[in-house]
């Protein structure tokens, strides 16, 4: 070989060397180093933290906006049916713990046959108690009881048919059968009817509360949400649990419904929207 080939070939193999140094200096150049990875895993990580609650309170919110709506619906069902059966209320009739009431009687059942819109189940609603999955009966009831509706009436107005439910007795001056026809009742616009049942405990099956027993001792207080909480789900909008600043929504015997503090619907058994007495005052 000449010396000119030798040059040549000497010349050939320090090209080939370059352009190979150069293609693994852009692979290096492309790729990411550890640190970087870091970064970046770092950014998305706090990006879903920011995200995250702020979706789940768009869900809740879109939830709680459903529920309002179903609540209207059950009592637009109700106006048909008060102007079917020449204002009679609807009953409760699911039971709580061992209390004898007739199933048969309802309000469920009742208003069936009131339209398409009539939804029992609440999109907040997650008690373990319903019939399906990995269901749980309802406990301290008789039987095997599962829940068959998110809502319950208020009990004050859930007597029609002298089913025991109203807790004053015929001797009583507001009388056990005094609020059989709306057209008896005083303010119907400020009367809480529909309200959500709590997911869990004894009440959880049932299809009314007894707020009449809220407030045991007449002292007011915050025992009073404590106890509230027992049988509706007082903060099932938002708040905190068994507190008057506890958000639920409600549905009113005229048919408006909103979401309320438990305390802008019941302070004390003098104080309330739930008891149609003419000597109670509305918070």
């Amino acid at each position: 070989m000449t010396p000119a080939a030798n040059d040549l070939s000497s010349l050939q193999v320090i090209i080939n060397n370059q352009i190979l140094a150069r293609r693994a200096a852009r692979r290096v150049h492309v790729g990411f180093t550890l640190i970087e990875l870091l970064v970046v895993i770092s950014i998305i990580a706090l990006l879903v933290a920011i995200l995250l609650p702020a979706l789940s309170q768009a869900r809740r919110s879109a939830q709680a906006t459903v529920d309002l709506s179903q609540l209207r619906q059950l009592e637009l069902a109700h106006q048909a049916y008060l102007t079917d059966h020449d204002g009679h209320l609807i009953n409760a009739g699911l039971p709580h713990g061992t209390a004898p009431v007739n199933p048969e009687l309802a309000w469920i059942n009742s208003l069936a046959d009131y339209g398409a819109g009539v939804v029992v189940r609440s999109p907040l609603d997650d008690s373990p108690h319903w019939e399906d999955g990995d269901a749980v009966p309802v406990p301290n009831t008789p039987g095997v009881l599962f829940r068959q509706t998110s809502y319950g009436i208020n009990s004050f107005l859930g007597d029609p048919d002298g089913n025991g439910l109203n807790p004053w007795p015929p001797a009583d001056p507001r009388g056990g059968n005094a609020y059989l026809q709306i057209q008896r009742l005083r303010g119907a616009s400020d009367l809480v009817h529909f309200l959500p049942m709590a997911h869990e405990g004894d009440f959880a099956g049932s299809d009314h509360p007894h707020p009449e027993e809220w407030d045991g001792f007449g002292t007011g207080g915050a025992i009073v949400a404590s106890n509230a909480a027992q049988q509706v789900e007082i903060n099932v909008v938002s708040g905190p649990p068994r507190r008057f600043d506890s958000v639920a929504n409600y549905a009113f015997l005229d048919g408006h419904a909103g979401a309320y503090p438990f305390g802008d619907v019941f302070l004390d058994e003098l104080t309330n929207r739930f008891d149609p007495h003419p000597m109670i005052a509305r918070p």
